[in-house]
């Protein structure tokens, strides 16, 4: 269905990227996989996007308490982002959660 060149497959799949968000729930792994099976399908109907427009998207896609995070990858940067970067703070910014989470966890019992 989106292999389809037509610009209503086109204004949809940029569409579903631009509204895609992350959801507290979820694991950013996840996250990053569906993020990346929409950038494959714009792909697929030869939209490409910028390596930096990705990576501004994918931290637009985060929720407000991801704040920090966004702030401090954006200030990281001379001024260019790319997706890895992003992609790989993300990641570890995830890990670091799980871990303090385990850790307060562990002091109540």
């Amino acid at each position: 269905m989106f292999e389809c060149k037509n610009s209503l497959n086109k204004t949809f799949l940029i569409r579903k990227l631009i509204n895609l968000k992350y959801k507290d729930d979820s694991s950013i792994a996840e996250h990053l996989n569906n993020f990346q099976d929409m950038v494959n399908k714009l792909t697929t109907i030869e939209i490409v996007l910028d390596d930096e427009l990705l990576a501004l998207s994918l931290l637009n896609s985060l929720l407000d308490n991801w704040e920090t995070l966004v702030v401090f990858v954006s200030n990281f940067t001379n001024g260019k982002l790319t997706f890895d970067m992003v992609k790989d703070n993300l990641l570890n910014e995830e890990t670091r959660r799980k871990g303090r989470l385990s850790s307060l966890l562990k002091m109540k019992f």
